[in-house]
């Protein structure tokens, strides 16, 4: 890598677990000293991983994320009768479709939390961030402007009428997740294969900032047990659809540096995620492993296939604290582990299908004698799980996508009972 990102990824490592320095953020006389101070305080491990990318892609990176979090200010601290025009004023302004600023913030005595100060200094300087736009190529420019738009529109709708979760996370998060794919790796995938698997990769996200946040409201929980138990469960289909979008991008993405900031972001989501549910991280040097990962398709595999074999060790360590599955961790069959995930579907329904049944192979052939062990208990729980997740994706009005659905269904659970003995 060049001096300048080793420069970069340095300073952002070295600043990562400290408190934000408003004071410098506040003195900074350019845009881009205000970028370079702004990326690790508004963007934490996403700021690091934007650091991994060679300098014409960190520059429009930058700028896409640093806008994206002057969003964030004015959806979530704008006056609430006021907000949904605030949001679509700022994107505006920052594409330039408007010359004329948002409302300014209402004032705070104090800032409840450090990213709330950090995004409240960043709206205040929503003329530096719009700066930092213009100065994009015109592709650039036009990528960061339709991005910028999307998300306003769906937070504006969003404090409007209130979408569900995983709406709100593929509108926003989906959104932006998409064009950091498409800006690093062409032609990976189709193009509505690329925005359902980049809206799970943002669900997982979205998740992460909730537990991180204790959502209790948002999910209508009581305390944090139980809403460890909803985020989690919730997973495991978006996880299936994240680790399908990996095992192509790894190898379809050219530049080393956009792989390691690929690798980075997931050993990093993982890690936390595991925390939650007091599983070992997947590694412990993430840089070192993100940096090997990228050096090759080989090392890119083994990275997911640890990070899978870690989801998985979280997955039945926190069904084992629920009161709703069998104990069955000692045994369990591998959930995410279940496929090669470079010989899976990209769609995701026809993905948690074949899943699902290839959960159901690993039971028993022979007749029922007994009970079942709850090792096994636990997998036919795991697959209706699946198999009810992938009919929850399908819209009620479409007809046509019901009755695929129902055929894939049908065909694969043919097959299973052609394999082998079951009924």
């Amino acid at each position: 890598m060049r001096k300048t990102r080793i420069g970069s990824l340095a300073y952002g490592l070295r600043h990562l677990r400290r408190a934000p320095d408003l004071a410098a953020l506040r003195a900074a006389t350019t845009p881009a000293e205000l970028a370079a101070l702004a990326l690790i305080p508004a963007g934490r491990n996403l700021g690091i991983s934007v650091s991994f990318l060679p300098a014409h892609l960190r520059d429009e990176a930058t700028a896409a994320l640093l806008a994206c979090r002057v969003l964030d200010a004015f959806e979530d601290l704008s006056e609430r009768a006021i907000a949904s025009g605030a949001v679509l004023a700022a994107a505006d302004y920052l594409t330039g479709a408007t010359d004329t600023p948002p409302p300014a913030l209402p004032a705070v005595a104090v800032a409840a939390r450090d990213s709330e100060a950090v995004d409240r200094l960043l709206a205040d300087r929503i003329t530096d961030i719009r700066a930092l736009v213009s100065v994009l190529s015109a592709d650039g420019r036009k990528r960061v402007g339709e991005v910028v738009t999307d998300v306003a529109g769906v937070m504006a709708r969003n404090i409007d009428t209130p979408l569900s979760r995983v709406a709100y996370s593929e509108g926003v998060l989906g959104r932006v997740t998409h064009y950091a794919c498409a800006l690093v790796a062409d032609n990976v995938l189709s193009e509505a294969d690329l925005r359902e698997l980049t809206g799970c990769v943002a669900v997982i996200a979205q998740s992460a900032n909730d537990l991180r946040d204790n959502e209790f409201e948002i999910y209508g929980v009581a305390d944090r047990e139980e809403l460890k138990r909803i985020v989690m469960l919730q997973l495991l289909a978006p996880a299936l659809g994240g680790f399908a979008l990996l095992a192509r991008l790894g190898p379809g993405t050219p530049s080393r540096g956009a792989r390691a900031a690929m690798a980075y972001m997931t050993i990093t989501t993982s890690a936390f995620l595991c925390s939650v549910v007091d599983t070992p991280a997947p590694y412990r040097r993430k840089v070192g492993a993100a940096l090997l990962a990228a050096s090759s398709n080989r090392y890119w595999n083994r990275m997911l296939e640890r990070v899978r074999g870690t989801a998985d060790l979280a997955i039945h360590r926190m069904l084992d604290a629920s009161p709703d599955f069998a104990d069955g961790a000692s045994g369990a069959t591998r959930v995410l582990g279940a496929g090669d995930p470079l010989s899976m579907p990209t769609s995701l329904v026809p993905l948690i299908v074949d899943t699902t049944f290839a959960l159901v192979e690993t039971l028993p052939e022979e007749p029922l004698t007994g009970e079942l062990p709850d090792a096994e208990i636990r997998t036919m729980m795991i697959a209706d799980h699946l198999a009810f997740g992938a009919m929850e994706r399908v819209a009620p009005h479409e007809p046509e996508a019901l009755q695929a659905l129902a055929t894939r269904l049908q065909l694969a659970a043919l097959d299973t009972s052609t394999q082998g003995s079951r009924p």
